[in-house]
């Protein structure tokens, strides 16, 4: 990027300016076609897109409190391939202009806190949070409103750097009571303690302060913004013209280095000896040890201008080779890897590289003949993040694909039981042993005599 370059045929870039933020370059720009100047920042983090997203979902929070993203999109400058997000540029007096310069007022500093806690309420109501609210994200217009900005985008970029404490409501809230301390005490608010707060605040600000410097709370904005009072933009109105009234922080001035002082090479290798034998006295056995403190060099008192006798010290090459050593002992030690280790270094250089995928190459050839279609450009840059990314050996899908594959070969075995005809050469088909069947005696038998003389 360089100045001069246009995003979007209506933004172009005037001067580059610092950020805080790692991931970011950031620019001021000129608006064509509202004539203002506007904030560019051009987004190198690890993933941009997401870094958009968190930006395209900021600008669906419709306060005025909020710094208005405007445009956000990718484009190739010259031969490089951008990313950026631009907002609305807040003029007034930043937060950060106040801490560590300025003792602020309670009630201003309340008015400051309590309006940006109020307005982050109404983003989290939308499930938004900031992430990586400081001083130098709020600033104070003229007319006394304040502005948040860098509303979930810069959240994003701080989690990607590793910093800030995670995009939720309580580590919005902790900030916000961190900053308070900072405006009332003109201190760094890791160092304020209960003693430190001014004797003006309210019964709300004073507990809240406390629980900041104990680590136990705010929880919610709600906290913050009950503790701070009710809305007052008349303590803001003017903040600019009252800055040179404002007690001013005494900071320390800087000592002058002393001299640089010279030490001979006699004497490093005379204090290394000293400290080697104090060393192995500490840790030998008793009798060990009295041994070794009977050989410890212990220099005769001179005479105010007498000689020095350099045979108790060590020579030159004697006090450079035993540096050595001792540097390689050292060294030693600290890059002996464990046995655990080696696990490690063989997921490095299997990830070492970085192979494109299938799915990866697919998208490439994809985005090369559909330009400028975004979401494929999300696509093939969450392909490419995850092709860099290292990938450990994990058990747990390669369990799953045996477990799968035996049940679908058992599976396949009992269906096939099941669909198959039952071999009739393997049945018996002996009859069981019955007794032999009767039959009436022959000849028949005669009516009796009596059944005769009846009838």
């Amino acid at each position: 990027m360089h100045e001069g370059a246009t995003l979007g045929r209506r933004f172009t870039t005037l001067r580059a300016e610092p950020h805080d933020v790692p991931g970011v370059d950031r620019w001021v720009a000129l608006d064509a076609r509202r004539d203002v100047e506007v904030t560019v920042d051009i987004l190198t983090s690890l993933a941009p897109g997401a870094v958009r997203q968190a930006a395209v979902r900021a600008a669906q929070v419709r306060d005025a409190r909020f710094a208005r993203v405007l445009a956000s999109g990718r484009e190739n400058v010259g031969s490089d391939r951008v990313t950026y997000v631009v907002t609305e540029r807040p003029h007034g007096v930043r937060a950060s202009d106040l801490i560590h310069e300025r003792v602020v007022p309670p009630r201003v500093a309340g008015a400051i806190v309590g309006e940006a806690a109020r307005a982050l309420q109404v983003a989290a109501g939308q499930g938004i949070h900031h992430g990586f609210l400081r001083a130098r994200a709020i600033t104070v217009a003229d007319g006394g409103r304040v502005v948040v900005s860098g509303l979930d985008a810069e959240g994003e970029l701080a989690t990607q750097a590793g910093l800030g404490r995670g995009r939720t409501e309580q580590a919005d809230a902790a900030a916000l009571a961190h900053l308070y301390l900072a405006l009332v005490t003109g201190m760094e608010s890791e160092q304020v303690t209960v003693p430190d707060l001014p004797d003006a605040l309210s019964l709300g600000a004073a507990n809240l302060a406390r629980a900041a410097i104990a680590g136990t709370g705010p929880d919610t904005l709600a906290q913050v913004a009950a503790a701070m009072g009710p809305p007052d933009p008349a303590a803001l109105r003017g903040l600019r013209g009252s800055l040179p009234s404002l007690p001013a922080v005494a900071h320390e001035e800087p000592q002058e280095p002393h001299a640089p002082i010279a030490v001979s090479p006699e004497t490093l290798a005379a204090a290394e000896h000293q400290t080697e034998l104090s060393i192995a006295a500490a840790v030998a056995a008793p009798g060990v040890a009295a041994e070794v403190a009977a050989e410890r060099i212990v220099a005769p008192e001179l005479e105010p201008g007498a000689a020095v006798d350099r045979s108790l010290y060590a020579s030159p090459e004697e006090a450079a080779q035993f540096s050595r050593r001792t540097r390689k002992a050292v060294e030693r030690e600290r890059d002996q890897p464990l046995a655990l280790d080696t696990f490690e270094e063989i997921n490095e250089e299997q990830n070492a590289g970085d192979d494109r995928s299938v799915v990866q190459a697919t998208l490439e050839f994809a985005q090369r003949h559909l330009p400028r279609n975004a979401p494929l450009d999300a696509a093939v840059e969450r392909a490419q993040d995850r092709a860099g990314r290292s990938g450990p050996l994990s058990t747990g899908p390669l369990l799953v694909g045996l477990f799968a594959t035996a049940l679908l070969i058992v599976g396949l075995v009992a269906f096939n039981m099941l669909v198959s005809p039952v071999p009739m050469d393997g049945l018996s088909t002996r009859e069981p042993d019955y007794p032999a069947y009767t039959f009436s005696p022959a000849p028949l038998p005669s009516a009796s005599p009596s059944a005769t003389n009846t009838e």
